[in-house]
Protein backbone atom coordinates (compact mmCIF):
# COMPACT_ATOMS: atom_id res chain seq x y z
CA UNK A 1 0.00 0.00 0.00
CA UNK A 2 0.96 3.66 -1.00
CA UNK A 3 2.24 5.92 1.54
CA UNK A 4 -0.81 8.41 2.79
CA UNK A 5 0.34 11.99 1.39
CA UNK A 6 -1.09 14.01 5.02
CA UNK A 7 -0.85 17.48 4.93
CA UNK A 8 1.76 18.48 7.65
CA UNK A 9 1.09 22.23 6.74
CA UNK A 10 -2.19 22.17 8.08
CA UNK A 11 -1.77 20.06 10.95
CA UNK A 12 1.18 22.47 11.75
CA UNK A 13 -1.19 25.70 11.35
CA UNK A 14 -3.94 23.69 13.63
CA UNK A 15 -1.26 23.31 16.54
CA UNK A 16 -0.30 26.66 16.23
CA UNK A 17 -3.51 27.37 16.83
CA UNK A 18 -3.81 25.20 19.94
CA UNK A 19 -0.51 26.25 21.24
CA UNK A 20 -1.52 29.85 21.52
CA UNK A 21 -4.52 28.83 23.15
CA UNK A 22 -2.84 27.17 25.52
CA UNK A 23 -0.14 29.96 25.72
CA UNK A 24 2.71 27.38 24.86
CA UNK A 25 5.22 28.46 22.41
CA UNK A 26 6.75 24.82 21.36
CA UNK A 27 6.35 21.32 21.24
CA UNK A 28 8.67 18.86 22.25
CA UNK A 29 8.48 15.22 20.52
CA UNK A 30 9.65 12.05 21.31
CA UNK A 31 6.63 9.22 21.15
CA UNK A 32 6.98 7.90 17.78
CA UNK A 33 3.00 8.04 17.56
CA UNK A 34 2.88 11.57 17.47
CA UNK A 35 5.84 12.34 15.50
CA UNK A 36 4.60 10.06 12.86
CA UNK A 37 1.33 12.33 13.17
CA UNK A 38 3.69 15.80 12.88
CA UNK A 39 6.39 15.00 10.15
CA UNK A 40 5.23 11.25 8.71
CA UNK A 41 8.01 9.43 9.88
CA UNK A 42 8.05 7.93 13.68
CA UNK A 43 10.82 5.66 13.94
CA UNK A 44 11.51 5.19 17.34
CA UNK A 45 14.85 7.15 18.80
CA UNK A 46 14.41 10.45 17.35
CA UNK A 47 13.64 14.15 18.93
CA UNK A 48 11.36 16.53 17.67
CA UNK A 49 10.22 20.16 18.25
CA UNK A 50 7.44 21.97 16.48
CA UNK A 51 7.35 25.87 17.32
CA UNK A 52 4.30 28.17 17.00
CA UNK A 53 6.06 29.70 14.12
CA UNK A 54 5.98 26.51 12.28
CA UNK A 55 9.94 25.47 12.47
CA UNK A 56 9.36 21.84 12.62
CA UNK A 57 13.43 19.98 13.99
CA UNK A 58 14.19 16.75 14.24
CA UNK A 59 17.33 15.31 15.32
CA UNK A 60 17.94 11.56 14.41
CA UNK A 61 20.48 8.70 13.99
CA UNK A 62 22.84 9.65 11.66
CA UNK A 63 22.64 6.07 9.86
CA UNK A 64 19.04 6.61 9.28
CA UNK A 65 19.10 10.22 7.84
CA UNK A 66 18.71 9.38 3.99
CA UNK A 67 15.44 7.37 4.79
CA UNK A 68 14.13 10.02 7.33
CA UNK A 69 14.43 12.49 4.58
CA UNK A 70 12.92 10.61 2.24
CA UNK A 71 9.86 10.30 5.12
CA UNK A 72 10.01 13.58 7.32
CA UNK A 73 7.83 16.65 6.68
CA UNK A 74 10.25 18.79 9.28
CA UNK A 75 11.64 21.93 8.20
CA UNK A 76 15.24 20.82 9.50
CA UNK A 77 16.61 17.23 9.81
CA UNK A 78 19.69 16.72 11.89
CA UNK A 79 21.95 13.96 12.78
CA UNK A 80 23.32 12.50 15.91
CA UNK A 81 25.91 9.92 17.22
CA UNK A 82 24.69 9.16 20.26
CA UNK A 83 21.75 9.94 22.40
CA UNK A 84 23.86 12.33 25.14
CA UNK A 85 24.54 14.29 21.44
CA UNK A 86 21.28 14.78 20.47
CA UNK A 87 19.81 15.34 23.97
CA UNK A 88 22.42 18.31 24.33
CA UNK A 89 22.25 19.50 20.63
CA UNK A 90 18.56 20.20 21.79
CA UNK A 91 19.63 23.01 23.67
CA UNK A 92 21.45 24.48 20.58
CA UNK A 93 17.94 23.95 18.77
CA UNK A 94 16.17 26.17 21.76
CA UNK A 95 18.99 28.55 21.53
CA UNK A 96 18.88 29.11 18.10
CA UNK A 97 14.83 29.97 18.14
CA UNK A 98 14.75 31.64 20.52
CA UNK A 99 13.03 29.35 23.11
CA UNK A 100 15.57 28.39 25.96
CA UNK A 101 13.24 30.51 28.30
CA UNK A 102 9.87 30.01 26.38
CA UNK A 103 6.77 27.86 27.52
CA UNK A 104 7.79 24.33 26.10
CA UNK A 105 5.22 21.55 26.59
CA UNK A 106 6.28 17.88 26.95
CA UNK A 107 4.90 14.69 26.46
CA UNK A 108 4.92 14.38 30.22
CA UNK A 109 2.58 11.23 30.07
CA UNK A 110 5.21 9.56 27.80
CA UNK A 111 8.16 10.21 29.41
CA UNK A 112 9.56 8.11 32.76
CA UNK A 113 10.75 9.61 35.46
CA UNK A 114 14.35 9.54 34.60
CA UNK A 115 13.86 11.01 30.90
CA UNK A 116 11.23 13.83 32.11
CA UNK A 117 14.17 14.88 34.80
CA UNK A 118 17.16 14.83 32.11
CA UNK A 119 14.33 17.03 29.79
CA UNK A 120 13.45 19.83 32.88
CA UNK A 121 16.93 20.06 34.48
CA UNK A 122 19.57 19.43 31.64
CA UNK A 123 17.91 20.91 28.39
CA UNK A 124 14.77 23.20 29.69
CA UNK A 125 16.24 24.23 32.72
CA UNK A 126 15.30 27.83 31.95
CA UNK A 127 12.11 27.47 30.41
CA UNK A 128 8.40 27.04 31.84
CA UNK A 129 7.52 22.87 31.12
CA UNK A 130 3.73 22.44 30.57
CA UNK A 131 1.89 19.03 29.58
CA UNK A 132 1.78 18.45 25.74
CA UNK A 133 -0.84 16.17 26.28
CA UNK A 134 -4.02 18.26 25.66
CA UNK A 135 -2.82 19.59 22.55
CA UNK A 136 -1.60 16.30 21.13
CA UNK A 137 -5.11 14.49 21.83
CA UNK A 138 -7.38 17.32 21.12
CA UNK A 139 -5.08 17.49 17.38
CA UNK A 140 -5.36 13.40 16.83
CA UNK A 141 -8.81 13.17 18.11
CA UNK A 142 -10.44 14.00 15.38
CA UNK A 143 -10.09 12.29 11.93
CA UNK A 144 -9.41 13.84 8.60
CA UNK A 145 -10.52 11.52 5.55
CA UNK A 146 -7.20 10.44 4.67
CA UNK A 147 -6.85 8.78 8.33
CA UNK A 148 -10.57 7.75 7.99
CA UNK A 149 -8.98 6.02 4.55
CA UNK A 150 -6.15 4.54 6.37
CA UNK A 151 -8.21 3.00 9.38
CA UNK A 152 -10.53 1.36 6.70
CA UNK A 153 -7.63 -0.37 5.57
CA UNK A 154 -6.54 -1.71 8.64
CA UNK A 155 -10.08 -2.46 9.48
CA UNK A 156 -9.88 -4.80 5.99
CA UNK A 157 -6.71 -6.48 7.45
CA UNK A 158 -8.06 -7.12 10.56
CA UNK A 159 -11.70 -8.50 9.24
CA UNK A 160 -9.25 -10.63 7.26
CA UNK A 161 -7.52 -11.69 10.34
CA UNK A 162 -10.68 -12.52 12.11
CA UNK A 163 -12.26 -14.53 9.30
CA UNK A 164 -8.77 -16.80 9.41
CA UNK A 165 -8.67 -17.23 13.10
CA UNK A 166 -12.34 -17.96 13.12
CA UNK A 167 -12.45 -20.68 10.15
CA UNK A 168 -9.13 -22.03 12.40
CA UNK A 169 -10.65 -22.93 15.51
CA UNK A 170 -11.36 -26.08 17.15
CA UNK A 171 -11.01 -28.94 19.47
CA UNK A 172 -7.47 -29.64 19.98
CA UNK A 173 -5.68 -26.87 18.21
CA UNK A 174 -3.62 -24.82 20.38
CA UNK A 175 -3.73 -21.08 21.19
CA UNK A 176 -1.20 -20.13 19.24
CA UNK A 177 -2.09 -21.77 16.26
CA UNK A 178 -5.16 -19.60 15.66
CA UNK A 179 -3.30 -17.07 16.44
CA UNK A 180 -0.61 -17.52 13.82
CA UNK A 181 -3.39 -18.50 11.37
CA UNK A 182 -4.76 -15.06 12.22
CA UNK A 183 -1.26 -13.08 11.70
CA UNK A 184 -0.34 -15.16 8.49
CA UNK A 185 -3.66 -13.76 6.89
CA UNK A 186 -3.23 -10.19 8.32
CA UNK A 187 0.34 -10.23 6.79
CA UNK A 188 -0.79 -11.43 3.46
CA UNK A 189 -3.48 -8.69 3.61
CA UNK A 190 -1.22 -6.05 4.31
CA UNK A 191 -0.07 -5.56 7.82
CA UNK A 192 2.84 -3.49 8.72
CA UNK A 193 2.98 -5.21 12.41
CA UNK A 194 0.63 -5.21 15.47
CA UNK A 195 -0.18 -2.61 18.13
CA UNK A 196 -0.93 -4.90 20.78
CA UNK A 197 0.00 -8.94 20.98
CA UNK A 198 -2.87 -10.90 18.97
CA UNK A 199 -5.08 -12.39 22.23
CA UNK A 200 -6.52 -15.97 21.53
CA UNK A 201 -7.87 -17.42 24.90
CA UNK A 202 -10.11 -20.33 25.36
CA UNK A 203 -11.80 -21.80 28.35
CA UNK A 204 -10.83 -19.96 31.93
CA UNK A 205 -8.07 -18.05 29.91
CA UNK A 206 -11.11 -16.28 28.16
CA UNK A 207 -11.98 -14.78 31.52
CA UNK A 208 -8.70 -12.97 31.71
CA UNK A 209 -8.96 -9.13 31.38
CA UNK A 210 -5.80 -9.58 28.84
CA UNK A 211 -5.28 -13.45 27.19
CA UNK A 212 -2.05 -13.67 24.54
CA UNK A 213 -2.46 -16.75 23.05
CA UNK A 214 -0.89 -19.57 25.03
CA UNK A 215 -0.09 -23.07 24.55
CA UNK A 216 -3.43 -24.41 25.75
CA UNK A 217 -5.24 -26.58 23.67
CA UNK A 218 -8.75 -25.40 22.92
CA UNK A 219 -11.94 -27.86 24.04
CA UNK A 220 -15.35 -29.08 23.06
CA UNK A 221 -17.73 -26.46 25.24
CA UNK A 222 -15.34 -23.52 25.83
CA UNK A 223 -15.75 -20.09 24.56
CA UNK A 224 -12.29 -18.84 22.37
CA UNK A 225 -12.13 -14.89 22.71
CA UNK A 226 -9.44 -13.36 19.60
CA UNK A 227 -8.42 -10.15 19.48
CA UNK A 228 -6.82 -8.50 16.85
CA UNK A 229 -4.79 -4.82 16.67
CA UNK A 230 -3.07 -4.88 12.78
CA UNK A 231 -1.31 -1.85 11.67
CA UNK A 232 -1.89 -1.12 8.15
CA UNK A 233 -0.79 2.27 6.22
CA UNK A 234 0.21 3.68 9.67
CA UNK A 235 -2.82 3.28 11.55
CA UNK A 236 -4.52 0.32 13.38
CA UNK A 237 -8.13 -0.90 14.57
CA UNK A 238 -9.20 -2.90 17.77
CA UNK A 239 -10.95 -6.22 16.47
CA UNK A 240 -12.77 -8.92 18.84
CA UNK A 241 -15.11 -11.73 18.65
CA UNK A 242 -15.88 -14.90 20.72
CA UNK A 243 -16.09 -18.07 18.86
CA UNK A 244 -18.11 -20.83 21.24
CA UNK A 245 -16.96 -24.07 20.38
CA UNK A 246 -19.72 -27.18 20.22
CA UNK A 247 -22.11 -27.63 22.97
CA UNK A 248 -22.12 -24.92 25.37
CA UNK A 249 -23.75 -24.07 28.81
CA UNK A 250 -26.96 -22.02 28.41
CA UNK A 251 -24.81 -18.92 30.63
CA UNK A 252 -22.49 -18.84 28.38
CA UNK A 253 -24.66 -18.46 25.44
CA UNK A 254 -26.88 -15.98 27.57
CA UNK A 255 -24.05 -13.86 28.42
CA UNK A 256 -22.55 -13.95 24.38
CA UNK A 257 -26.17 -12.97 23.53
CA UNK A 258 -26.47 -9.89 26.33
CA UNK A 259 -22.47 -8.48 25.23
CA UNK A 260 -23.64 -8.48 21.36
CA UNK A 261 -26.92 -6.82 21.86
CA UNK A 262 -24.95 -4.13 24.87
CA UNK A 263 -22.41 -3.74 22.56
CA UNK A 264 -24.71 -2.63 19.61
CA UNK A 265 -26.66 -0.09 22.14
CA UNK A 266 -23.18 1.20 22.74
CA UNK A 267 -22.23 1.84 19.29
CA UNK A 268 -25.62 3.58 18.84
CA UNK A 269 -24.90 5.84 21.41
CA UNK A 270 -21.98 7.37 19.75
CA UNK A 271 -23.68 9.94 18.06
CA UNK A 272 -22.02 14.07 17.28
CA UNK A 273 -23.13 16.12 20.47
CA UNK A 274 -24.21 13.13 22.81
CA UNK A 275 -22.66 12.89 25.70
CA UNK A 276 -19.12 10.47 25.36
CA UNK A 277 -19.75 8.45 28.20
CA UNK A 278 -23.29 7.80 27.23
CA UNK A 279 -21.41 4.69 25.43
CA UNK A 280 -20.49 3.72 28.47
CA UNK A 281 -24.50 4.14 30.25
CA UNK A 282 -25.70 2.38 27.01
CA UNK A 283 -23.65 -1.02 27.28
CA UNK A 284 -23.93 -0.76 31.19
CA UNK A 285 -27.85 -0.52 31.44
CA UNK A 286 -28.40 -3.30 28.47
CA UNK A 287 -26.21 -5.78 31.03
CA UNK A 288 -27.91 -5.09 33.56
CA UNK A 289 -31.27 -5.48 32.31
CA UNK A 290 -30.02 -9.60 31.69
CA UNK A 291 -28.33 -9.65 35.20
CA UNK A 292 -24.54 -8.89 34.20
CA UNK A 293 -24.55 -5.87 35.44
CA UNK A 294 -22.02 -6.97 38.09
CA UNK A 295 -19.75 -9.09 35.28
CA UNK A 296 -18.19 -6.31 33.36
CA UNK A 297 -15.26 -4.38 33.24
CA UNK A 298 -14.70 -0.75 32.04
CA UNK A 299 -14.03 1.25 30.66
CA UNK A 300 -15.93 0.05 27.77
CA UNK A 301 -14.78 2.22 24.86
CA UNK A 302 -11.68 4.40 24.22
CA UNK A 303 -10.32 6.19 21.08
CA UNK A 304 -7.95 4.47 18.52
CA UNK A 305 -5.84 5.32 15.58
CA UNK A 306 -2.20 5.73 15.09
CA UNK A 307 -2.57 3.86 18.73
CA UNK A 308 -4.16 0.93 19.73
CA UNK A 309 -5.39 3.16 22.78
CA UNK A 310 -5.66 7.08 22.41
CA UNK A 311 -8.18 10.17 22.71
CA UNK A 312 -11.14 10.06 23.76
CA UNK A 313 -9.72 8.15 27.03
CA UNK A 314 -13.34 7.78 28.77
CA UNK A 315 -14.41 9.51 32.18
CA UNK A 316 -11.97 9.26 35.35
CA UNK A 317 -9.38 6.88 33.22
CA UNK A 318 -8.28 9.76 31.20
CA UNK A 319 -6.86 11.37 34.64
CA UNK A 320 -5.26 7.36 34.87
CA UNK A 321 -3.74 8.07 31.33
CA UNK A 322 -2.29 12.33 31.48
CA UNK A 323 -5.27 13.23 29.12
CA UNK A 324 -8.28 15.90 29.65
CA UNK A 325 -11.82 14.45 29.99
CA UNK A 326 -13.93 14.68 27.06
CA UNK A 327 -17.22 15.48 27.45
CA UNK A 328 -19.09 14.98 24.35
CA UNK A 329 -18.62 12.75 21.31
CA UNK A 330 -17.83 14.56 18.32
CA UNK A 331 -17.84 13.51 14.64
CA UNK A 332 -14.63 12.54 13.63
CA UNK A 333 -13.67 10.55 16.41
CA UNK A 334 -13.42 7.20 15.61
CA UNK A 335 -14.16 4.45 19.07
CA UNK A 336 -13.43 1.08 19.96
CA UNK A 337 -16.29 0.06 21.88
CA UNK A 338 -16.88 -3.41 23.28
CA UNK A 339 -13.39 -2.81 25.42
CA UNK A 340 -13.81 -5.05 28.41
CA UNK A 341 -16.41 -7.89 28.31
CA UNK A 342 -18.64 -10.64 31.08
CA UNK A 343 -16.13 -12.02 32.67
CA UNK A 344 -16.99 -15.26 35.05
CA UNK A 345 -14.67 -17.53 36.85
CA UNK A 346 -15.04 -20.34 33.95
CA UNK A 347 -15.77 -18.03 30.48
CA UNK A 348 -15.08 -14.64 29.52
CA UNK A 349 -17.44 -13.28 26.59
CA UNK A 350 -16.14 -9.63 24.32
CA UNK A 351 -16.82 -8.40 21.06
CA UNK A 352 -15.31 -5.40 19.94
CA UNK A 353 -15.43 -3.39 17.03
CA UNK A 354 -13.88 -0.37 15.49
CA UNK A 355 -16.31 2.63 14.92
CA UNK A 356 -15.75 5.63 13.18
CA UNK A 357 -18.24 8.38 14.48
CA UNK A 358 -19.38 10.57 11.15
CA UNK A 359 -21.74 13.79 10.62
CA UNK A 360 -24.55 11.52 10.63
CA UNK A 361 -24.00 8.68 13.15
CA UNK A 362 -21.61 5.94 13.78
CA UNK A 363 -20.03 3.76 11.32
CA UNK A 364 -18.43 0.47 12.10
CA UNK A 365 -15.17 -0.03 10.35
CA UNK A 366 -14.64 -3.62 11.57
CA UNK A 367 -17.60 -5.98 10.06
CA UNK A 368 -16.52 -9.88 10.77
CA UNK A 369 -19.90 -11.69 11.85
CA UNK A 370 -20.49 -11.15 15.82
CA UNK A 371 -21.99 -14.67 16.70
CA UNK A 372 -19.68 -17.24 15.97
CA UNK A 373 -19.50 -21.38 16.32
CA UNK A 374 -16.88 -23.56 15.88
Amino acid sequence: MAAPSFDFTSRWARAASLMEGYGVDALFLMKPANLAYLTGDGRPCALGLLTRAGRCVVAVPASDLRSVRMASAATDIRAFHSEEEMFHGFRDVLAEHGLSEATVALEKNFFDAALYEVFTAHILSKARVVPAAPILSRLRMLKEALEIECLEAAAAVADAGMAAAAGTVRPGLRETDVAGEAERAMRKAGAEGWASATYVASGWRSALAHGPASLKPIEAGEAVQVHVAPVARGYTVDLCRTVLVGQVTQELAEAMEAYRDAQERGIAAAVPEAPLMGVDAAMATALGRRGFGDAFLRPVFHGVGIEHEEAPIPGGHAVIHGEEKVEQVAAGMVLAIGNCGIYRESFGVRLEDTVWVSEQGPVPLTRHPKLLRA
